[in-house]
This record gives C-alpha cells, sequence and structure tokens, in this order.
C-alpha cells in the first residue's frame, strides 16, 4: 500500500468517527431537549440548560473537526 492510499484511508477513518461523533452527540441534544420540555422542577431545568449549553459546544467543536479535515 503507497504512502499516499494509507493517508486517504486514515483520513477516511478520521472521517467517519467525527462524523458518528457528530450524531452521537445530536442524539444526545435531541434527548436533552426533549427532558427539557417535559420538566417542571426548576433546579431540572437549569440543570437541562448547561447540559444542553454543554452540548451544543461540543457540537460545535465537532463541526469544526470535520471541516478542517477537508480544508
Amino acid at each position: 500500500m503507497s504512502k499516499k492510499s494509507k493517508q486517504a484511508k486514515m483520513q477516511k477513518d478520521e472521517y467517519q468517527k467525527a462524523v458518528e461523533e457528530l450524531g452521537s452527540i445530536r442524539c444526545s441534544l435531541d434527548d436533552a431537549y426533549t427532558r427539557f420540555d417535559s420538566i417542571t422542577d426548576p433546579y431540572i431545568m437549569d440543570a437541562c440548560i448547561f447540559e444542553i449549553s454543554a452540548l451544543k459546544s461540543r457540537y460545535d467543536c465537532a463541526v469544526r473537526n470535520i471541516k478542517s479535515l477537508y480544508l
């Protein structure tokens, strides 16, 4: 296997892993929004808000990571 094909395979594997991570974060974010919509306790609501904020940050980071793989 040539050096270029090894690099291409590694890049493809890294891209696939990043896309899977993005999907996982998206599912977690959807779950957090669902919990937020169904609760009434203000303390749990605060916890959901913090969780959503953290997941949004992770999502943005994962998107930037995917973009950087092909720039």
